[in-house]
């Protein structure tokens, strides 16, 4: 019959600290007893671990230079509305407006690329 391999009496098989509600951690213990949530040691691989990799930051990242302000404004225009800074019909044309201008800009974007590419195939063509 094959032996299953033990563990050794030092190193814990779950996290030896407590979760915020006061219940024992019940994940698995690393080398020094603690899991990675709990050990000391990983709180600055926790802080690297979480950054840039939510959702608005991926997004921003796509998010051409120049639309930057206006993303800022219309967030600052969503906190003015919730704190009833700024009348929601004003917010609204703000946003209609913003949208009209990223159509504009997308459609200007996107004959450049056509016009690179035709500049290119014009290039490859033999008569």
């Amino acid at each position: 019959m094959p032996e299953t391999p033990s563990v050794p009496p030092s190193v814990p098989q779950c996290c030896t600290s407590t979760r915020r509600d006061g219940a024992p951690c019940t994940a698995k213990a690393g080398a020094l007893g603690y899991c990675i949530g709990h050990d000391p040691g990983a709180l600055e691989a926790r802080r690297k671990g979480g950054r840039a990799t939510s959702r608005a930051e991926r997004a921003a990242k796509l998010l051409p230079t120049r639309l930057h302000p206006m993303v800022s404004l219309l967030e600052d225009a969503l906190g003015e509305v919730h704190r009833g800074e700024l009348d929601p019909r004003a917010a609204s044309a703000m946003a209609s407006l913003a949208g009209a201008l990223v159509r504009t800009i997308t459609a200007g974007e996107l004959e450049e690329r056509l016009r690179a590419l035709e500049a290119r195939g014009a290039g490859k063509a033999s008569p």
